[in-house]
């Protein structure tokens, strides 16, 4: 079976693909257009944008021009910073329904953890009861975050997508999500694009005949995580995908733990709200 085809059931009991086409820093018209038509073409069924990707206009116009069935993509947005008050959240959650021209959404994530996340997290809420949002999550959020969260909210996230790769490992967390029943969802998969520079990596894929970047994806796969590599470059939404015909032993998972622990993106704890 195809990684396209593999889902992940959620504790509300809906499913998302394990594997989906992340769209960051994807706004150039023809280049998002065309990559996610190629992407819908290649079998990918899990779509994941965010408001301040500014780019959700032009994936509605490709998902509309591709004549692929609403119900059978997956789309994943996120609330941005400067809409996480309760009014801002709500017409936030309309503007997303609008640009991408869509009745409902599958999943929104509070993209980071700010102070008013709490007052987010009730609009949520209340569009999930209005329906038009099936299910909600968190995006970089730690568990002192995620501990405060539970204890007032009504309906329990789903997800918590955050930097995740090799070279960070980010074990605490990962227990801490798996433990609670929220799924793990890596973002910066590939190392943000710096595997092919990693010694570790880079002995596993010429054990394997493999790229890099099949490498890391391999190791965030078959740990059950959810994962959203994007490309510009058609050829290299198929070559992601293919990753089914080979896994890394033990052996390989405890090489790639001496990589020493690199955070590319910005960290939750340190984040100018």
């Amino acid at each position: 079976m195809s990684v396209l085809n593999k889902k992940i059931k959620f504790n509300n009991g809906e499913e998302i693909p394990q594997f989906g086409l992340g769209t960051y820093k994807l706004d150039d018209e023809k280049a998002t257009y065309d990559v996610i038509i190629a992407a819908l073409k290649a079998g990918y069924l899990h779509i994941d944008t965010a408001q301040i990707y500014g780019n959700q206009k032009l994936i509605a116009k490709a998902l509309k021009d591709s004549q692929v069935p609403r119900e059978q993509i997956f789309i994943t947005s996120k609330i941005w910073n400067s809409d996480h008050g309760y009014e801002e959240t709500k017409k936030a959650i309309d503007r997303i329904l609008a640009e991408l021209e869509i009745t409902y959404i599958d999943l929104v994530l509070i993209h980071w953890p700010t102070p008013k996340r709490l007052e987010c997290w009730k609009a949520l809420e209340e569009a999930v009861a209005a329906k038009k949002i099936r299910s909600i999550g968190l995006s970089n959020f730690q568990i002192v975050h995620i501990e405060e969260l539970l204890k007032n909210c009504q309906i329990k996230p789903v997800i918590n997508q955050f930097e995740l790769h090799p070279a960070l490992q980010r074990k605490d967390l990962v227990k801490y999500l798996q433990d609670n029943d929220i799924v793990v969802e890596s973002w910066g998969t590939l190392i943000r694009g710096k595997c092919f520079e990693v010694e570790q990596v880079k002995v596993l894929a010429e054990k394997y005949q493999k790229s890099p970047a099949q490498i890391c994806l391999r190791w965030a796969f078959q740990q059950g995580f959810v994962i959203i590599p994007k490309s510009s470059k058609p050829h290299r939404l198929i070559e992601n995908t293919e990753i089914e015909d080979f896994a890394l032993t033990a052996e390989d998972m405890a090489l790639l733990a001496t990589i020493p622990e690199y955070r590319d993106g910005p960290d939750p704890d340190n984040f100018d709200f």
